[in-house]
């Protein structure tokens, strides 16, 4: 579990993140929505131990992140950062080998047995000797998330894990995540620009803007159309899915036939 008491972050004088709370429980996916430079990478590293912050306190376990050593942080998560860069000429297995020196250094053996597991569980088993850069866009995504299975983290923290997949390779990593924290119990806390993609997979949404919390619940208790004009400034129309619990939102002109500003959920 990781907990977030008042947080203030900034860069130099700046305050990117102002009185932030949050408390992100195991084996749920939490998805972090808003309007660009609204502080939801920023709140991500700093959930991570990755940035200090300047108030409050982030506990990991109810223990000061701050107090955990780097190699004891990567025991309990796994981030894994927007287009992450591989290095050059490195297979699959290869990569995913190194979320096993997050937690043990490099001058462990790596257990070759439990790497293949953790490329199995995301369907890239048959690509552990591929090379790295010769993957699609939705492979190199998979090969990642082996990376952070492969670290055995108990919490999973993902910057935009869908950016520039198309709709096919996006859907496929949203519903890997879902498995995982169905079948391993991990948390998974995920930046996402979609607001359709994060009602329809979190447990969770904590709306931003201008770096503060504007909400935070279920989707059903989160989207909103008011919601989305507050954080957006766009105009929608909200529909339920069959069980009225997952909200879809759809741009207003579509439905009334009204000329406003077009509006694209995948940007949203």
């Amino acid at each position: 579990m990781i907990e977030a008491s008042s947080i203030s972050v900034g860069y130099g004088t700046h305050d990117v993140l102002t009185d932030v709370s949050m408390t992100i429980p195991s084996a749920s996916i939490t998805a972090l929505i808003g309007p660009n430079g609204c502080g939801k990478s920023t709140l991500l590293k700093s959930l991570a131990g990755l940035h200090r912050v300047r108030e409050g306190e982030v506990r990991l376990k109810e223990k000061s992140i701050g107090r955990w050593s780097r190699k004891s942080i990567a025991r309990e998560i796994a981030f894994l950062a927007q287009s992450p860069e591989a290095p050059e000429g490195v297979t699959v297995g290869q990569l995913v080998e190194h979320g096993g020196f997050a937690r043990s250094g490099l001058f462990h053996g790596v257990d070759r047995t439990s790497v293949l597991d953790a490329l199995e569980m995301t369907g890239m088993k048959d690509h552990a000797d591929r090379p790295f850069r010769a993957l699609s866009g939705g492979e190199r995504q998979r090969a990642w998330i082996a990376l952070t299975l492969f670290q055995e983290a108990e919490m999973l923290l993902l910057d935009e894990p869908t950016s520039y997949l198309d709709m096919g390779h996006q859907i496929e990593i949203l519903d890997l995540l879902m498995k995982l924290k169905e079948n391993q119990g991990i948390g998974i806390v995920m930046v996402l620009h979609d607001i359709n993609q994060a009602s329809q997979y979190a447990d969770r949404i904590i709306a931003l803007k201008d770096g503060t919390v504007q909400a935070d619940g279920t989707p059903g208790e989160v989207i909103s159309a008011e919601l989305v004009q507050r954080l957006y400034g766009a105009q929608v129309s909200i529909l339920p899915d069959p069980t009225g619990l997952r909200p879809f939102c759809v741009p207003r002109g579509r439905v009334s036939g009204q000329s406003t500003r077009p509006v694209a959920t995948s940007a949203v």
